[in-house]
């Protein structure tokens, strides 16, 4: 799924940077705001038929795999189901609740890193809408042999479960430390090119790595409850690092310090995983449970 996401992203860029967007943008900082706008149009376009045949063909009326309790409604279902499984966590499973913690804090970087990046390569370096475009597609790119290397790590076991996690953490902490120190101008700009590679490398070494170690960590049983919740928790500080990263900048006037925002969050994630999350514990938590898992996969 992840190559396939690439792909699509890849894509995307090609059409709007290379394709469609010359042909409507003006020259100057009005060509971007045009270029921003054929690429939600592009977005709009493509994705609507998508969705409409995701909603009709896959999506359609079945039967209901569980009844409500009652008492509850569609409204407040999912609130009550997210606090009994944070009970479920911190009663029996609390190395896999630490887990979840931690991930919230990563993940929020994760999501963000693009997003932020563009816009510290737009208002910090004064770079153009062409260049950032060059730097996606770098960083995509080189998500692909990062995906393929954590695999490969695991296959291995050159790294520990936990150990392959946090090697891409600290990649991605020093790439935009790097950043920081040394990529803050017009003058310095263009040395990012040869940052951005490492940070794409590292994006895609992460989620492989956290997925191997989530499913070790998951009791069977309840899988589907549990990967919910993995969901929940990457959307739950999603907010985070956007926000912060706008409000320094704000007050600062500049966006070098700004940046620093995804390796606090990186590095807060790194700090609960090292010290709270015991793999050797999680393990013993769940064992009694994989009978369960394998009756599941079995079904």
């Amino acid at each position: 799924l992840k190559a396939w996401e690439s792909l699509a992203i890849i894509l995307y860029l090609v059409i709007v940077g290379a394709g469609v967007g010359p042909l409507f943008t003006r020259e100057g900082p009005s060509g971007e705001v045009d270029l921003a706008r054929v690429g939600q149009v592009v977005a709009v376009v493509v994705g609507a038929p998508l969705m409409v045949l995701g909603m009709f063909r896959y999506l359609g009326r079945r039967p209901a795999l569980q009844e409500l309790p009652e008492g509850r409604s569609l409204w407040s279902i999912g609130f009550y189901r997210v606090a009994a499984t944070v009970k479920t966590l911190r009663t029996e499973f609390r190395t896999l609740g630490c887990f979840y913690l931690g991930y919230a804090f990563w993940e929020s970087a994760n999501t963000a890193v693009v997003s932020l990046t563009g816009a510290y390569v737009l208002e910090q370096l004064g770079m153009d809408a062409g260049d950032f475009i060059i730097i996606a597609l770098l960083f995509v790119l080189c998500a692909i042999p990062g995906a393929i290397t954590s695999i490969k790590i695991a296959d291995k076991e050159w790294l520990s479960l936990k150990a392959s996690v946090a090697g891409a953490l600290v990649l991605s902490s020093v790439c935009l430390c790097c950043v920081s120190a040394f990529v803050y101008s017009s003058g310095t700009g263009p040395y990012v090119f040869a940052i951005v590679p490492f940070l794409g490398f590292a994006n895609g070494w992460v989620y492989p790595a956290q997925r191997n170690l989530l499913v070790a960590l998951i009791p069977g049983g309840c899988e589907a409850e549990m990967m919910g919740f993995f969901q929940f928790s990457a959307m739950s500080l999603s907010w985070a690092p956007s926000l912060v990263f706008l409000a320094m900048g704000e007050t600062t006037g500049e966006y070098r310090e700004a940046i620093l925002v995804c390796p606090i969050f990186w590095l807060g994630g790194l700090a609960v995983l090292y010290f709270c999350v015991d793999v050797d514990k999680g393990l013993e938590e769940v064992e009694a449970t994989l009978d369960k898992r394998f009756k599941s996969g079995a079904a």
